[in-house]
């Protein structure tokens, strides 16, 4: 962790050169902003690289590199558990769409019921998994590995791979919105955000910030790195597992322009969890990046 603290002013000192000044506020305060954390992260990923570099090259006296292993589930729990969640989704959005014939409303009119919902059958969905455990009297944080790792490191190794994801993912967002452009099309921020910058709602806003800052990375990392890519990788092997299950979570979020950065975002969430063997690290990464997500819609709703 020194060599962050040691190479970063230097390198930011020397892009906040490059960054106007001279704009309004609003606009100069998110560009420093977005060059301190795009040098962040820059500075994150060569430390990760170097680490991986001289943690192969080592005798490796810590334990493998990628600490992900077998778990007591498999191939037929991974597809049941995938059956009952996709059942429950088409439950849910059935639900709605009753709810709007019956009171003659828009869903978008019943955004704050479908996030409500939304909200709740992710959190039953997490109980049952916890049922599931419980029932094979396996403590649910020793098979995630939540033990493996001292609290502090774990969110110490969350923060650096979350800042490290912030230069790939936000290169490639910005490529999406251009070829966007290029096409004749309106870039689209996905349905979440979307309700972010429209809504008038405090209520609604406090909803959206704990969805996306504090249930999303729960839930999805959980059902995504916890469960279903240990029993992939068993089955297909790690690259396999993890390019699967990455693109079924860029799927996920129905929303086109996003799959790409949502892949590679997937795939360093992956890694986190492979390096630290805690889950803790993908969850900490991220809250991380919805939370700088949440903070960039808060910004955009704040301009005229």
């Amino acid at each position: 962790m020194a060599f962050l603290l040691k190479v970063w002013p230097t390198i930011l000192a020397e892009v906040l050169t490059l960054v106007p000044h001279n704009g309004p506020e609003p606009d100069t305060l998110a560009s420093l902003a977005g060059a301190c954390l795009f040098v962040l992260g820059l500075t994150c990923d060569a430390y990760l690289v170097a680490r991986f570099v001289n943690t192969r090259h080592a005798d490796q006296a810590n334990g493998p590199v990628f600490k992900v292993g077998p778990k007591f589930w498999g191939m037929h729990e991974l597809l049941m558990a995938a059956a009952i969640c996709a059942g429950l989704v088409l439950l849910a959005n059935s639900f709605y769409s009753l709810v709007a014939v019956f009171t003659h409303h828009d869903l978008e009119e019943l955004t704050p019921l479908i996030i409500s919902t939304e909200l709740l059958v992710r959190v039953g969905i997490l109980i049952g998994f916890i049922v599931f455990f419980h029932r094979r009297r396996v403590a649910i944080d020793a098979a995630v590995g939540l033990r493996d790792l001292a609290l502090p490191h774990a969110l110490a190794w969350g923060l650096v791979f979350g800042f490290a994801s912030l230069p790939p993912v936000g290169i490639l967002i910005a490529a999406s919105d251009g070829l966007c452009r290029m096409l004749g099309l309106h870039p689209s921020e996905q349905p979440i955000a979307e309700m972010f910058a429209t809504t008038d709602s405090p209520a609604l806003l406090g909803l959206l910030v704990i969805f996306a800052v504090v249930i999303a990375p729960v839930f999805e990392e959980f059902v995504f790195r916890g469960f279903a890519y240990p029993a992939l990788k068993q089955r297909f092997g790690m690259w396999p597992a993890l390019a699967l299950v990455s693109a079924v979570f860029a799927l996920s979020h129905l929303h086109l322009p996003s799959i790409v950065p949502l892949f590679v975002l997937a795939i360093g969430l992956g890694l986190a969890y492979e390096w630290t063997g805690s889950l803790l690290a993908p969850i900490t990464m991220h809250a991380l990046f919805n939370a700088i997500m949440v903070v960039r819609l808060v910004l955009l709703r704040t301009q005229p």
